[in-house]
C-alpha cells in the first residue's frame, strides 16, 4: 500500500477515489473546516490512525514523516477562489487563498513523496490568473528566475471630488476620508437595490435608522464632510432619495479604493502607484508570473511534471466538470519515461436521469438533524450508475433539501427541464436587484436526458429536480458527483451542500489514481 497524505482534503472526494484502487493508504489528512473534517472522519471509521491536520499553514511536514515514515504520495486541491471566475464577482483584485497553492508545494518539498497530484480549477493554467510578486517570497521567486510580466491593477477609475487618493495613502490620513466597513456594507446594499422598488422599500424600512445613525456618528468623529452622506441621511426615507443614487455610486467606488489598497498590503504585494494626470485614476503597477511556471521551477529537476485539463465525464461521472490536474513523479522513478496525463476513456455518458431519478421514490426532509437511513425499496430498471451507487449501502442517506418559500415553489412549477431563472416572467424575478446579471446556474431545472453542469453549492443556486417541483437534495447532488450512497456527509444542511460542491468526484479521482499508479 502506498502511504498517502491528503492536503486540503475537504469531505474526502479525492482520497476516496484513490482508495477505490485498493493501492493507496491515507495516513494523514489536512482540512481546516470543522464539518468537512467530521465528514472525513465519519467515512474512515475504524481508522483512528489517520493524523488529522487542522491547518497546513506553518505545519512542519518533516515531523509528519518522522511519525509515519516515508510518504509515497501527496494529493490535494488547494482552495481555488483566487483563480476562479467567482472571485470576479466580489470586486477583489487578489485572493489570499492563492498562497495556499504555494503551501501545497512547500509540503511537497518537505515531504519529498514519490509522486503528487494537485487538482484545481481549469483556469489555473490561464494567463489571466497569476501570482503577484510579494515581499514574503520575493527572494525565492527572484532566485527561480521566473518570467515576470508587468501588470496594472485598477485601484480607482478617477478622482472623487478632486481628492487625490495617492496623497491620502502617502500621508496616512485615511481615517478622515474612509467610512467604517459596517456603513460601507449598508450603503453598498442600498445602492444595489436601487432598481428594485420592492426590495429597496423593504431594505430602507429595516435599515434607515441604522444608516442615518452611522452617518451622523462618522461625521461627528471627524470624517470629511461628504455632501452625499448628508443627502442620504436626510432623505433616506423619502422618494427624493433616488436622485442621489448616481452620486452614491461614485462614492462607493471611492470607498472601494481603500479596500482594494488593503488587499495589496494584506497580501504583501510589491507595488507602485501610478496616477493618470487627466482622469485622476490610480493603478498599482505590479509584477506577476504564471502559476504553472512557479510549480515547475520550485520543484526543479527532482520531479517529472505534467499538467492538463481533465473532464469528469471521461470517467463515468454524470457531470461535465473540467479541472486542471498537475501530476509529478520523482525523476529517479521515471528513468527517462514520459509522464502521461489521464485521457478520455470514452465511457457511455451518464445523464441526470440515470444518476438520480431512482431517488425520486424516497421522501426528502428539510431537517439536517434527521440522519436515519431510508431503507431501499425494490425498484425495477435501475441504471448501471444507480446500481453502482447503491453497491455497499442498505439505503439512502443525506436525502435533505432546503426549506422552500412559496415564491421559489412557483418558480419550480413554471420552469421546464433545462430552463433557468432567465426563462421566468418579469413578475417572478422581482426580488432580484438586477435580474439580467443573474447567472445561468440560478434556478436551473436539470435536464434528465443530459449530464449536469459543474456541481457547485446547489442550495445557493437553487437547482431544481428534473421531474419533481423541489430543490435537489444533498444526496442527489452527491450522486451527480459520483459519491456512493454509503458516503455520509456531516454538519449543517448548508455545510453538506458546500462539501459536495467543493469535492472532487470520486470516479474522476479513481481515474487519476489509476494513471499515477502506472509509474509507481
Amino acid at each position: 500500500m502506498l502511504k498517502t497524505v491528503d492536503l486540503f482534503a475537504g469531505a474526502g472526494g479525492l482520497s476516496y477515489g484513490f482508495e477505490l484502487t485498493n493501492q493507496f493508504l491515507i495516513v494523514a489528512a489536512a482540512e481546516n473546516n470543522k464539518n468537512a473534517r467530521q465528514t472525513y472522519v465519519e467515512n474512515h471509521k475504524g481508522r483512528g490512525d489517520i493524523i488529522m491536520i487542522p491547518d497546513v499553514r506553518g505545519y512542519n511536514f518533516k515531523i509528519l514523516t518522522e511519525k509515519v515514515g516515508r510518504i509515497d504520495v501527496v494529493i490535494g486541491g488547494p482552495p481555488c477562489q483566487g483563480f476562479s471566475n467567482a472571485n470576479r464577482q466580489k470586486n477583489h483584485i487578489i485572493s489570499m487563498n492563492n498562497s495556499l497553492v504555494k503551501e501545497y508545494f512547500r509540503a511537497i518539498k518537505e515531504i519529498e513523496p514519490r509522486a503528487f497530484v494537485m487538482e484545481n480549477v481549469s483556469m489555473l493554467s490561464s494567463d489571466t490568473h497569476r501570482f503577484y510578486d510579494s515581499y514574503c517570497d520575493h527572494e525565492v521567486v527572484e532566485a527561480l528566475e521566473l518570467d515576470m510580466r508587468d501588470d496594472d491593477l485598477v485601484i480607482s477609475e478617477g478622482d472623487y471630488d478632486g481628492i487625490n487618493l495617492i496623497d491620502i495613502f502617502e500621508n496616512g490620513n485615511e481615517d478622515e476620508y474612509r467610512i467604517n466597513d459596517g456603513l460601507f456594507q449598508l450603503l453598498n446594499v442600498l445602492y444595489k437595490n436601487r432598481n428594485n422598488e420592492d426590495r429597496l422599500s423593504k431594505y430602507i424600512n429595516k435599515n434607515a435608522q441604522i444608516i442615518e445613525r452611522q452617518i451622523n456618528q462618522c461625521l461627528q468623529e471627524g470624517l470629511f464632510e461628504f455632501n452625499i452622506l448628508r443627502d442620504i441621511a436626510e432623505n433616506i426615507s423619502v422618494p427624493e432619495l433616488h436622485q442621489y443614487f448616481d452620486g452614491l455610486g461614485l462614492f462607493i467606488k471611492f470607498q472601494k479604493s481603500f479596500r482594494l489598497r488593503d488587499e495589496l498590503i494584506d497580501n504583501e504585494i510589491i507595488y507602485e502607484f501610478q496616477r493618470n494626470p487627466i482622469t485622476g485614476g490610480i493603478t498599482a503597477a505590479v509584477k506577476s508570473y504564471a502559476v504553472i511556471d512557479y510549480v515547475k521551477k520550485i520543484l526543479g529537476d527532482n520531479y517529472v511534471i505534467n499538467s492538463d485539463e481533465v473532464n469528469s465525464l471521461w470517467f463515468g461521472v454524470p457531470q461535465e466538470r473540467k479541472r486542471y490536474i498537475v501530476m509529478g513523479v520523482k525523476s529517479d522513478e521515471m528513468k527517462g519515461k514520459t509522464l502521461e496525463m489521464p485521457k478520455d476513456r470514452h465511457l457511455p455518458i451518464v445523464n441526470v436521469g440515470q444518476a438520480i431519478l431512482d431517488l425520486a421514490a424516497y421522501n426528502v426532509t428539510d431537517d439536517a438533524g434527521k440522519t436515519d437511513e431510508i431503507p431501499y425499496i425494490e425498484q425495477e430498471n435501475l441504471s448501471k450508475f444507480a446500481i453502482l451507487m447503491r453497491q455497499n449501502s442498505t439505503g439512502v442517506n443525506n436525502h435533505i433539501v432546503p426549506k422552500t418559500r412559496e415564491k421559489a415553489k412557483k418558480r419550480f412549477e413554471v420552469l421546464k427541464e433545462g430552463e433557468n431563472f432567465h426563462k421566468l416572467s418579469d413578475d417572478m424575478k422581482d426580488n432580484y436587484a438586477d435580474p439580467a446579471r443573474t447567472q445561468n446556474s440560478i434556478y436551473l431545472k436539470l435536464d434528465s436526458s443530459k449530464p449536469s453542469g459543474t456541481v457547485i453549492n446547489v442550495r445557493k443556486s437553487m437547482w431544481i429536480h428534473p421531474t419533481l417541483d423541489r430543490a435537489i437534495s444533498v444526496r442527489e447532488a452527491a450522486r451527480l458527483q459520483s459519491f456512493p450512497d454509503d458516503f455520509i456527509f456531516k454538519g449543517t444542511k448548508d455545510s453538506q451542500y458546500q462539501q459536495v460542491g467543493n469535492a472532487v468526484p470520486p470516479l474522476m479521482a479513481q481515474g487519476i489514481a489509476e494513471e499515477i499508479l502506472k509509474y509507481l
